[in-house]
């Protein structure tokens, strides 16, 4: 099921694309963030050493994947997906925007678009995983309300868990 809207992000005509998670727009934006870590990551990045989350996992009910494209092209600005951990926890996963639109509202306006979906799928409490590295989704996050909670998973890439009530 896919679900579509569009309105205005700070800066921009956007459409938020629901339902995603085995597109392969979805694919494509993925593969692009991977290859960002790879490069800010020191010692690079490799997939092949995550736990690979089936779509199933970021699609309704257990789920759910969004794209951000931009209004008059289509073309894909970032992505984000949120699961369901246990009853009232739900993960952001993958969240990520192209780098030259970074900085112009359109993260926050993406996190909370994620958060909306987490509260719709039953969440109360949202928690995210992350690398120190990647310094401007931290920035976003704390400012969005994010603390310091404990570890629930484990990734060799990640050094700090945070967590917000929503």
């Amino acid at each position: 099921m896919t679900s579509e809207s569009s309105t205005r992000a700070p800066g921009r005509p956007v459409r938020l694309i629901e339902g995603q998670a085995a597109s392969d727009r979805a694919a494509r934006a993925l593969a692009a963030y991977f290859a960002e870590l790879d490069e800010r990551l020191e010692g690079g990045f490799r997939q092949d050493l995550l736990e690979q989350v089936p779509p199933q996992e970021v699609t309704p009910p257990r789920g759910d994947f969004l794209l951000v494209t931009e209004l008059g092209t289509g073309k894909v600005l970032g992505c984000g997906g949120v699961r369901v951990l246990e009853e009232g926890t739900v993960e952001l996963r993958r969240m990520w925007l192209v780098p030259d639109v970074r900085g112009q509202g359109l993260g926050r306006f993406l996190l909370r678009a994620l958060e909306n979906r987490a509260r719709a799928l039953g969440g109360r409490r949202v928690v995210l995983s992350l690398n120190r590295a990647l310094t401007e989704a931290l920035a976003l996050y704390e400012s969005a309300g994010y603390t310091p909670v404990e570890a629930f998973e484990e990734n060799p890439y990640v050094d700090l868990f945070l967590g917000k009530e929503l």
